[in-house]
């Protein structure tokens, strides 16, 4: 795992002939006041996770993804691979279908313990939301409160840092909210032109949340473009509650045999 650094990586004099600086500046591009380009044009992070579970307050993460892109669609990883959740901890055979993680695998691998992975990351974390960069997160209510509950267990127990998240899932329903179909992070990327080689990986998905999540936002500027990353968090809450109050009235209105949803965005709540 590498930590973040917030200045640019380095590269080659092979990588710099490849990549040539980028043009100057877009005049029309919109700034803050000093000059600071808008978030939207600035860094991005993007999480996502491959579990044992649905249950983000049981669950146990058995692969990792956190990578970062300064702007120029070209992501780093800070970190990218499997967790050992630890020996006493059941994979089950639903969840090693999804994912093609099993203990086998983990063991084989030599996939590091969940007790030096998380440590590390919520240190990136921590440094992304000093930044103020904000993080991309597919479903935000299914892995941000399952990393919550993962710290937790730590000893000493650890906390989310105060990251601005995005959600592409919650944005999608927002600006597009009667097309037909799935609202898997898959359609997104069928929907909004973006290459999904492997899903399920957690690094591929990350990288396809943060392609998805800046193609809505350029598509669908008067709506997302907002002023600040406070605006667009009160945005996603409010989107969220809008899809949540909705899609409970269709179930009882066909006599679903299921749970209401339940909790706002991005799920804290959901822990127990």
């Amino acid at each position: 795992m590498s930590q973040l650094s917030l200045e640019p990586p380095e590269e080659s004099p092979e990588e710099r002939a490849e990549h040539p600086p980028d043009p100057p500046p877009d005049h029309d591009r919109a700034e803050r006041p000093g000059g600071a380009p808008a978030w939207y044009d600035g860094p991005f992070a993007a999480f996502d996770l491959e579990t044992t579970g649905i249950d983000p307050a049981t669950a146990r993460i058995v692969e990792l993804a956190l990578v970062v892109d300064d702007g120029d669609g070209r992501p780093r990883d800070l970190y990218a691979g499997l967790v050992d959740p630890g020996a006493e901890v059941e994979i089950p055979p639903g969840a090693a279908a999804v994912h093609g993680i099993t203990r086998d695998r983990l063991e084989a691998e030599g996939a590091p313990p969940a007790t030096q992975v998380l440590p590390e990351v919520h240190a990136d974390l921590q440094q992304i939301a000093a930044a103020g960069w904000p993080v991309v997160i597919y479903n935000a209510t299914y892995d941000w409160p399952l990393l919550a509950a993962e710290l937790a267990r730590l000893d000493p127990a650890l906390t989310l840092p105060e990251c601005e998240l995005i959600d592409p899932l919650v944005l999608d329903r927002s600006v597009d909210r009667y097309r037909k179909g799935k609202r898997t992070l898959e359609t997104a990327c069928q929907v909004y032109g973006v290459v999904l080689d492997d899903a399920h990986s957690a690094r591929a998905d990350a990288v396809a949340s943060l392609k998805v999540a800046r193609e809505l936002i350029a598509r669908f500027p008067q709506q997302l473009q907002t002023a600040d990353l406070g605006a667009l968090r009160q945005l996603q809450v409010e989107a969220h509650a809008v899809w949540r109050d909705s899609f409970n009235a269709y179930l009882q209105r066909i006599g679903a045999d299921r749970e209401p949803v339940t909790g706002s965005w991005p799920g804290l709540d959901r822990q127990r």
